[in-house]
């Protein structure tokens, strides 16, 4: 289900207790999806390593280590909110739920976005092999939230037999506004500047979604579970940021072992407004 946030919950406090894991496989992320990191890169100093123009610095990461854990929501879960819909109920139907948290049966927290805000060396960004995608499906855009890169094209989808009309919200890049009907398989967009760009639907204001555009691979967005993954980092002290689209950003700083994994128990507590 989508999670359309209007509302910030106030600031969260976050409590991470990381544990190296010894002898633990640090190119073991479980599965979980990440931005990729190409391992294999020039190294830093031979004169082929790439800078980016946000001043970050590509290399050969060496025995990289992994950040690996669950963010997890504890506190009152807001109320579940119903929609009455009154037109394109064939393809909408006749009412939507909207959930400002998504939140799995033991607290984990669903679309938070995990990411290195201070890392300025590391793997490049692999290049994709796909198109990012962002489906517009019963009437609500999937996945709610996607990481692309700078530059990546971010194909648009619309499966519903109905028109959507995608309206896209952004401070350092171009926001654009279409409409897309049936007829028009995939809108093809790409962002030249890391940021976080919302999209939404006029036509359908229930639905919204978050394009995630970044410009090195030490991203993630937690899976239904609340788990996430981060590999092939440089052993080094960093900021962690761990956001979401009610509850706002925090920060806490995080060691990365070489060729170590790091356990993280991330919890997310609302506070009073």
């Amino acid at each position: 289900m989508a999670i359309l946030g209007r509302r910030h919950l106030g600031i969260c406090q976050v409590l991470i207790c990381s544990l190296v894991a010894c002898g633990g496989d640090a190119s073991d992320t479980g599965g979980l999806e990440q931005m990729s990191a190409v391992e294999e890169q020039p190294e830093a100093g031979d004169g082929t390593e790439g800078r980016h123009e946000s001043g970050y610095t590509t290399m050969n990461v060496k025995k990289g280590g992994t950040l690996r854990g669950v963010v997890n929501f504890s506190g009152a879960v807001p109320e579940t909110r119903t929609i009455v819909v009154t037109d394109d109920m064939n393809a909408c139907g006749g009412s939507v739920q909207i959930h400002d948290l998504e939140i799995a049966s033991h607290g984990g927290l669903a679309n938070a976005v995990v990411s290195l805000t201070d890392i300025t060396s590391g793997a490049v960004l692999e290049a994709p092999t796909s198109p990012a995608t962002l489906d517009q499906r019963g009437c609500r855009f999937t996945p709610h939230v996607v990481l692309a890169g700078v530059d990546q094209v971010v194909e648009i989808l619309n499966s519903d037999p109905v028109a959507h009309n995608v309206h896209t919200v952004a401070f350092d890049n171009r926001s654009f506004n279409r409409t897309q009907p049936p007829s028009v398989e995939k809108i093809e967009v790409s962002f030249p500047i890391a940021e976080k760009v919302r999209a939404r639907c006029d036509i359908h204001g229930w639905m919204s979604a978050w394009i995630v555009v970044v410009d090195h691979p030490y991203n993630a967005v937690t899976d239904s579970n609340g788990g996430f993954a981060i590999g092939n980092v440089p052993g080094g002290t960093y900021t962690l940021e761990i956001w979401h689209e009610t509850l706002g950003a925090t920060t806490q700083t995080v060691t990365v072992a070489a060729d170590q994994v790091t356990d993280l128990s991330i919890e997310l507590a609302q506070t009073s407004p």
